[in-house]
Order: C-alpha cells, then sequence, then structure tokens
C-alpha cells in the first residue's frame, strides 16, 4: 500500500500556501462565491530509520449557497513509510516518478467551526500541481490546487482551480 502511495506523489516535499479565486459567472460550478484560502505542508522524515510521509493542511471557503457558514477544516496527512527505501532522497526515485511536480496526500480532517465540533472528522484528498515560479514567462498558466472532501461535516465537497495568489513549491 506505500508503495502505491508512493507512485501516486512524485515527490517527498510539498508546501505552499495561497488562494484559490471564484469560478467564472455561470460556470458549471456556480454555487461557490468568493475565494478559498489554503496552507499546508507535505514532507519526508527519518523515523525509525526510515523515511516516514506526514504533513498538515489549513483550508477556508467563503460562505456560499451550500455551506452558508464556509468551510474551516484542519487536516492531519495520514503518516506511511517508505518500505525498501533508506532514505527521503531516494524515495521519488524509488517510486519511479523523479522531476514530476505533482503531489497527492491524503488523511483526516476536522472542522474549525465550533458548533460543528461534536461532528465525526471525515477524509481529505488533495492534489497540487507546481507549475513554475509566479511571474514566470507567458505560457505559466500557474500552480494548481484541488481538494476532496468526503464524510464528516462536509461530505461530497470538492473545489479545484489554479492559484489566484501563493505559491506551490513541489520538490523531489
Amino acid at each position: 500500500m506505500a508503495l502505491a502511495a508512493v507512485l501516486m506523489l512524485g515527490a517527498c516535499r510539498a508546501t505552499g500556501g495561497g488562494y484559490i479565486d471564484e469560478p467564472l459567472p455561470g460556470g458549471p460550478v456556480n454555487v461557490f462565491q468568493g475565494k478559498a484560502d489554503f496552507g499546508f505542508n507535505f514532507t519526508c522524515e527519518m523515523a525509525k530509520k526510515r523515511p516516514m510521509i506526514k504533513g498538515t493542511i489549513t483550508y477556508h471557503d467563503n460562505p456560499s449557497t451550500l455551506f452558508p457558514k464556509g468551510i474551516r477544516i484542519q487536516g492531519t496527512v495520514d503518516p506511511f513509510f517508505l518500505e525498501g527505501v533508506t532514505t527521503c532522497d531516494d524515495a521519488a526515485v524509488y517510486a519511479g516518478v523523479e522531476g514530476i511536480p505533482v503531489a497527492r496526500f491524503e488523511g483526516n480532517y476536522r472542522s474549525q467551526d465550533s458548533t460543528l465540533a461534536n461532528v465525526k472528522s471525515g477524509r481529505f484528498q488533495v492534489d497540487v500541481f507546481d507549475q513554475g515560479e509566479p511571474g514566470s514567462p507567458a505560457f505559466f498558466d500557474g500552480d494548481q490546487f484541488s481538494i476532496l472532501l468526503t464524510g464528516g461535516p462536509y461530505p461530497a465537497y470538492t473545489r479545484a482551480g489554479y492559484i489566484e495568489g501563493g505559491n506551490i513549491q513541489v520538490e523531489d
């Protein structure tokens, strides 16, 4: 299972923060109003003489027609060990996707809304794509961020887009 997760990651370190803006008016996902802010870290650290993946995410979406109070979560990446790998530097090579600036990480989330404190936690999946530095040449379309929440207080929530402000860094 750890090998399958690494194959999907493509990286051993990803950090970022910023926001995605509201969809274009009249678009297929016209239920969101305003921007959604995020910040995350996802790293490989040595633990028990083996590389271990871990991290956190904070995500805030403005109130919308589906979620009048907005969405405010704090999540923890599922920690897992990379079997058969002895250093974090070797982890991306072991996965066979070295050099691809994309990361996927999953874990549990809880709402930061105190009125939902008694609601069970849910699961999140985040995909990020690092397409260079802000201000890059004209072909630069921007870094991308997507989040999927299942279960918990925000079941079946998803949102994605190019980040309008901030930066995502994905490293092997």
